[in-house]
């Protein structure tokens, strides 16, 4: 499923990537799926997306390598413009 790719019609952050280079290159994408996706409301690509991003995570060292790419993520990101979902990556307490 690495090699998976999202159609160009999805537009946005997504068209035309891999699910594996939206994992290595797009932690905020990946923490949004992992932490505000419900399962139960996405079909298609998207339910496929979904379970890849999860299955992956699974993996300790695959977990740990997301965690400090998106620890590198909110450090290139104004405070404010920091989603909350990411806030648990920032080094020092950020509101």
């Amino acid at each position: 499923m690495d090699s998976r790719t999202f159609p160009k019609e999805v537009g946005g952050d997504l068209a035309n990537r891999t699910f594996l280079d939206i994992l290595i290159e797009c932690p905020k994408i990946v923490e949004f799926v992992d932490t505000l996706w419900v399962v139960e409301k996405t079909t298609g690509i998207f339910k496929d997306f979904y379970e890849y991003i999860k299955f992956m995570l699974q993996n300790p060292l695959v977990k740990i390598e997301h965690q400090e790419r998106a620890r590198a993520f909110v450090k290139t990101v104004a405070e404010d413009k920091i989603p909350s979902y990411m806030k648990k990556f920032c080094s020092s307490p950020r509101v």
